[in-house]
């Protein structure tokens, strides 16, 4: 394996070419990266041939996914690694397949998958021509025209039912081979956790007043979510199971024409779920939790009121919960957005005041804490209230 210091960056592109160059995906040119992170690159190529689908849709560009294999100081590091890789091309290709019913003016699916190749690590997925992500558009200058008030409930409710259906379909027998190739020791939920639970505590540390009487606490919540982690896959429940992982509005694409109700010629507006790399076993509080508490910053933070319905139909949409699971959800939610304050921008104007941030930051440790007390009296009046109304 090569370590990322030795790694020629300029040379990757042609290296995902001449991977391409003997299959039906070979490409004539291959756009910068679309997304990047250590290891791991995403492209548009250009198909040398155009390739008609089985649907009759003529498709000239496809989506390149190339990773490469980073030196490890873990011994086990590769045979994780291949097995990860076995559950990712198994998960690709099911999901491509699950596009559930969700109303006449909706349709919602995951990308197809082309070509999954694990020993050269490559992909080849469908490009979704003409869309764009969901966040930018909602929150864009455009947004109102794109995305009409009308319509930002019953996108929120579309969503929220098809993760529902997912979880369901998910758990179902149907999906045995899928459920039995997820891993316990898994990368992406040692990730997970890192980036949440083991995070938040240092976020509030640059706040010292907001830990001032409640740190003792909220590490008793973090070690407890922590150890949940080690949790092993094959204790699955109605309530853990297989999630997405990294459920949030900047991961659905939709058309750039924007959202039409009634729609256009009968036709249903699309939705897509897109970056399934994060899929693992976890609590479903965790999906939930994560699109619930990105719409949440964006309310706290930057003031996008645009986020309240789609969050409210969200909740409908995925349906009546359990108080232990709106309990869960509310600690999820405070987590997410805590940690909002190592996701914000590093360059220009803040997107707060310094005393908004700190209030914000103070409305979401409490989310933990009281979720963590199960005092559903305090979530009255709140933005996560519907969590605990939903039908």
């Amino acid at each position: 394996m090569a370590s990322l210091q030795q790694v020629d960056e300029d040379a990757i592109p042609a290296k995902a070419l001449e991977l391409l160059s003997q299959t039906t995906y070979a490409c004539s040119s291959i756009s910068e990266p679309l997304a990047t992170r250590p290891g791991n690159y995403v492209y548009r190529g250009i198909l040398s041939q155009p390739l008609t689908g089985q649907d009759g849709v003529v498709a000239t560009s496809v989506i390149i996914k190339y990773s490469i294999d980073l030196k490890s100081t873990n011994k086990e590091g590769s045979t994780v690694d291949a097995k990860r890789c076995a559950f990712e091309e198994v998960l690709f290709k099911a999901v491509a397949e699950f596009s559930p019913k969700i109303s006449d003016t909706a349709v919602i699916r995951a990308p197809r998958i082309h070509l999954y190749d694990h020993e050269r690590n490559i992909q080849v997925l469908e490009d979704l021509t003409n869309t764009t992500g969901f966040k930018m558009m909602l929150f864009s200058s455009d947004g109102d025209k794109l995305i009409p008030e009308s319509s930002r409930r019953n996108i929120g409710r579309y969503l929220g039912s098809w993760l529902r259906s997912f979880h369901t379909w998910a758990s179902a027998p149907q999906q045995a081979t899928l459920r039995g190739k997820i891993l316990s020791d898994d990368p992406m939920r040692k990730l997970k956790l890192r980036i949440s639970y083991n995070s938040f505590l240092g976020v509030l540390e640059n706040y010292p007043e907001l830990l001032e009487g409640h740190r003792e606490l909220l590490e008793t919540i973090r070690n407890a979510k922590a150890k949940e982690f080690e949790k092993p896959a094959t204790d699955a429940d109605e309530d853990w199971g297989l999630i997405h992982g990294d459920l949030w509005c900047g991961n659905i694409l939709i058309p750039t024409t924007g959202w039409q109700e009634p729609t256009a010629q009968g036709k249903p507006n699309e939705l897509f779920m897109i970056d399934w790399e994060y899929a693992q076993f976890g609590h479903r509080s965790y999906d939930i939790g994560h699109i619930v508490g990105d719409l949440c910053e964006r309310i706290i933070y930057n003031k996008a009121d645009t986020a309240l319905p789609v969050l409210e139909g969200f909740v409908e949409g995925y349906g009546q919960l359990s108080d232990e699971m709106a309990f869960r959800v509310a600690i999820h939610v405070g987590v997410h957005a805590i940690n909002w304050h190592k996701r914000r921008p590093k360059k220009g104007p803040w997107v707060a005041s310094p005393e908004a941030i700190v209030a914000g930051l103070a409305v979401t440790r409490d989310f933990v804490i009281k979720g963590w007390e199960k005092d559903k009296a305090f979530f009255e009046g709140t933005l996560l209230a519907s969590l605990f109304t939903a039908k």
